[in-house]
């Protein structure tokens, strides 16, 4: 059997493949619309996620400042602050 020769695409593959790509997503989007129980369902998970997100943030900050705390605790005229504020962060 012999293979068909390769073409390149051409602009106008791109502009109807790029149609048809914007077709869809416009009618998901629509769907959607008119989904209002989808709706609530995504916005919901949408909003369990940046909550996590933001708590997962906040904990990994808190520990990096804890840490740099107790490293710069030996310094002579701020590390006992230091000290005494990364201990109390702790508690």
């Amino acid at each position: 059997m012999a293979e068909s020769p390769k073409t390149k695409p051409t602009a106008a593959d791109y502009e109807k493949l790029g149609r048809a790509v914007e077709g869809a997503l416009i009618n998901d989007y629509v769907e959607l619309l008119g989904n209002t129980r989808r709706q609530l369902k995504l916005s919901l998970l949408r909003g369990i996620a940046a909550g996590l997100g933001s708590v997962i943030g906040a904990t990994v900050v808190v520990a990096l400042l804890v840490w740099i705390l107790h490293s710069f605790g030996g310094l002579p005229v701020i590390g006992h602050w230091l000290q005494v504020t990364g201990t109390q962060i702790n508690q």
